[in-house]
C-alpha cells in the first residue's frame, strides 16, 4: 500500500470521529435552542462565540488559526440554523405574513384592472395578458405613475419589467418597489423578440435615425451599429411606434414588438433585430397589499449586509443550511453611504415554513434596510 492510501486511512478515522462528535455537537445546540425559546432568549451571542473562537485557536500557529476561524464560523452557522428548528423568531415581517397566513393559498384572480406603463402596445401589457386571463389594462406614462396608480387605488395590480437577459435589472423599478413598499405577487417570463419597423413606404436602406426604449436599444445595439444610424430613446418601445406612426419626419424607424407595429399600422423591416436569441424579461405584478396566492414558491428580499469580512458568507450559508434553492443575488452601492451595498435575493421556498420564517425574521431584526418584497409564482 501507498504512503497516500495510509494518509487516507488515518483521514477516514478523524472524519468518523469528527462527524459523530459534529452530530454530538449539534444535539446539544438544539437543546440550547429549546431552552432559548423557553426563556425568550436571544439567537445571536457573539461574545459567546468570540470566546469559543480563541480557546480553540489559541494552541495553534497562525497560519492554522485562520482555517480553524472559517471552520467554526461555518460551525457556528450550521448550529443556529439547527437552533431555529426550536424557535419562533418574530418580527414585523413575520407578524405580516402570519396574519395573512388563513387567507393564502387562494387561486390568482383571473381578471382585474391593472396599469402598464407606456401606451398599446407595450410589452408590458403583453405580460399582462399573460399573468391575467382577462385583464382591463390602463396605460401610465412612467413607472412612477405605475406605482402611484395602484398606491391611490385607481388600479389593483401594476405590471412592471424587472430584469432583462441581456441589459440586466431595471433599477428604477426596484427603488421605487422600496419606495412605496409594495409586494410582488406574481411574475412572468417572457421572450421579447424585437422588430424593426417604419411607416409605409420606407425601406431599411432608408432609416437614418431609430427611436425605442433604452433596454430595446441596448439589445440591439450590435444590430443598430451595423446600420449605423442615430438611436434616440423614449420612455417605452410602443411609445415609440405611436411617435414614428404620427410622425411626418422621414427615414425614422422604431425598434418594438410585432404587435405594436401592427396596432399602429407600421411595416415591419426586419425581425429578430435583438442581439442575442436567448432575450428575456421577467416582469412582475405588483400589489399595495402583502397577498401570498396558491402556488407561491419564489420568494424576494431585499437587505444591507453589514460591511466586514464574512458577512455575505455566512448568509449565503443559512440559504445553504436551509436547501434553499438562490436564483439571483445582486448588490447596488446605497446612495450616500460609504461603500454600503443593498443586496437582492431571490430564492425558492415556502415562505410559510418556519425556517424560513426565521431566517426572514433574522434579517429583519439585524438590518434597518430589510425589504420583503414577495413570495409569489412566476410563470412562463
Amino acid at each position: 500500500m501507498c504512503n497516500i492510501d495510509n494518509i487516507r486511512e488515518r483521514i477516514d478515522v478523524i472524519d468518523d470521529q469528527f462527524t459523530q462528535l459534529f452530530v454530538e455537537r449539534m444535539e446539544l445546540c438544539k437543546q440550547i435552542g429549546e431552552e432559548k425559546a423557553k426563556n425568550n432568549l436571544p439567537l445571536n451571542v457573539y461574545e459567546r462565540e468570540r470566546q469559543i473562537l480563541s480557546r480553540v485557536s489559541a494552541p495553534y500557529k497562525d497560519e492554522m488559526k485562520r482555517y480553524v476561524k472559517r471552520l467554526y464560523e461555518s460551525v457556528f452557522m450550521q448550529s443556529k440554523t439547527y437552533q431555529t428548528s426550536a424557535l419562533k423568531l418574530d418580527s414585523p415581517i413575520t407578524r405580516k405574513l402570519d396574519a395573512i397566513k388563513n387567507e393564502s393559498g387562494v387561486d390568482f384572480p383571473v381578471s382585474a384592472c391593472v396599469a402598464c406603463q407606456g401606451v398599446k402596445g407595450a410589452y408590458s401589457g403583453i405580460a399582462a395578458q399573460k399573468i391575467f386571463e382577462i385583464p382591463t389594462v390602463s396605460y401610465f406614462k412612467t413607472f412612477d405613475a405605475v406605482f402611484s396608480a395602484v398606491e391611490s387605488g385607481l388600479c389593483e395590480y401594476g405590471i412592471l419589467p424587472i430584469e432583462n437577459s441581456t441589459a440586466g435589472s431595471v433599477s428604477q423599478v426596484y427603488d421605487l418597489m422600496k419606495k412605496h413598499n409594495f409586494y410582488i405577487v406574481k411574475s412572468v417570463m417572457t421572450q421579447i423578440t424585437h422588430v424593426l419597423a417604419a411607416k409605409k413606404g420606407e425601406t431599411i436602406s432608408d432609416i437614418k435615425k431609430v427611436y425605442s426604449h433604452k433596454q430595446a436599444l441596448d439589445q440591439c445595439a450590435e444590430y443598430l451599429k451595423a446600420m449605423k444610424v442615430e438611436c434616440v430613446e423614449v420612455e417605452n418601445t410602443a411609445v415609440a411606434g405611436k411617435m414614428v406612426a404620427g410622425s411626418e419626419e422621414k427615414g425614422v424607424g422604431v425598434i418594438c414588438s410585432d404587435e405594436c407595429a401592427e396596432i399602429y399600422g407600421l411595416r415591419v423591416l426586419d425581425r429578430g433585430v435583438q442581439d442575442s436569441g436567448n432575450n428575456y424579461t421577467r416582469f412582475i405584478c405588483i400589489s399595495k397589499e402583502l397577498k401570498v396566492f396558491k402556488g407561491a414558491d419564489k420568494i424576494s428580499i431585499m437587505t444591507a449586509l453589514s460591511n466586514k469580512p464574512g458577512s455575505l458568507n455566512n448568509l449565503l450559508s443559512q440559504f445553504s443550511a436551509l436547501g434553499l434553492n438562490l436564483t439571483k443575488l445582486e448588490s447596488r452601492p446605497i446612495h450616500n453611504s460609504r461603500f454600503e451595498f443593498l443586496f437582492y435575493f431571490d430564492f425558492e421556498g415556502d415562505v410559510f415554513s418556519q425556517g424560513v420564517l426565521n431566517l426572514l425574521a433574522q434579517l429583519d431584526d439585524s438590518s434597518d434596510k430589510f425589504l420583503f418584497l414577495g413570495s409569489y409564482k412566476e410563470v412562463f
